[in-house]
């Protein structure tokens, strides 16, 4: 009846909006990723997780910046260096300026370091700047002071390091290898860079191979410490392989510390020989090269020496 009425009117018929809801809510549920309307362009596809741009990071307010830039300027600091600070240690955008004075005051005051000297220290290590003095800055010099290593005001970088969890875990290691206590100690207070040197990553395969393939013991590394300043793959192996061939047995600096065509020149005229002894007028003249050719770990000795 209704629908004869509404034909006589000339009426459209009435569309059910509930039930195209229902049926559209279905077609969600059931594809969620066709969203396509006829006479429409499809929407573009959403961007995978990996394109979508990382967050600005936040920055400090500017006063602290600015009292910051303003202390670190009055120390001497050139104006260049303060970006380079900055991006190697961020931490100086958002420490208070009384922090950074702070630990200023502590370097030239207690540590010795002369004011002259602070632009070279800070641009080494700006991470001092960030170290709290009381926890940190303090304790370690106490520590290098009862070890005995000499010319600390020159060594201003190592102020930065944890006693607990950088300095006494390589003693540790030392001790590892069968060295004494007092052994251990001694190695670290004459060749203080040991302390920057990682213990997985540099020391323990560098001992292992002089334990295992070179057939030596940890007494040598007492003797030269500077060992692990060595790079293993293009120093070390190559030399110890080289004197291998040959039958001959070098003192470690003999073997490392010559530049390529000196030691050449060396392993040339020892075949099997006994090189002098430590003690000898002849060991400098014949195992400290002579030609200014630095040996091919002391850049990485250099950037050890400065490892957070």
């Amino acid at each position: 009846m209704e629908e004869l009425l509404l034909r006589h009117a000339g009426l459209p018929r009435p569309v059910a909006p509930r039930r195209r809801l229902r049926v559209a809510a279905v077609a969600l549920r059931t594809r969620p990723t066709s969203l396509a309307v006829p006479g429409l362009p499809p929407a573009p596809a959403a961007p995978p997780p990996s394109l979508l741009l990382a967050p600005e990071p936040v920055l400090p307010s500017p006063p602290v910046a600015a009292d910051t830039a303003a202390v670190l300027l009055a120390a001497g600091v050139p104006p260049a260096d303060l970006r380079r600070a900055a991006g190697m240690c961020p931490e100086l955008l958002s420490v208070p300026a009384e922090a950074i004075a702070a630990a200023l005051r502590f370097l030239t005051e207690e540590a010795g370091v002369p004011e002259a000297d602070l632009p070279r220290v800070l641009r080494r290590r700006p991470r001092l700047l960030v170290s709290p003095v009381a926890a940190r800055l303090r304790p370690t010099l106490y520590f290098l002071r009862a070890l005995g290593v000499p010319d600390l005001h020159r060594r201003a970088d190592l102020l930065s390091f944890s006693v607990e969890g950088k300095l006494l875990p390589r003693i540790e290691f030392l001790e590892s290898l069968g060295l004494p206590s007092r052994a251990a100690r001694s190695m670290a207070r004459r060749f203080p860079a040991l302390f920057g040197y990682g213990v997985e990553g540099n020391m323990r395969p560098k001992a292992e191979y002089l334990l295992g393939a070179m057939g030596r013991d940890a007494d040598e590394l007492f003797e030269f410490p500077e060992y692990f300043s060595y790079a293993l793959a293009t120093r070390i192996v190559p030399r110890h392989e080289a004197c291998a061939v040959r039958g001959v047995r070098l003192p470690l600096p003999a073997m490392l510390r010559p530049g390529d065509a000196k030691f050449r020149a060396t392993l040339a005229g020892c075949v099997g020989s006994t090189p002098p002894r430590r003690r000898s007028p002849l060991w400098h003249a014949t195992w400290v090269d002579d030609d200014g050719d630095d040996h091919a770990g002391a850049v990485e000795k250099e950037a050890a020496a400065v490892v957070m």
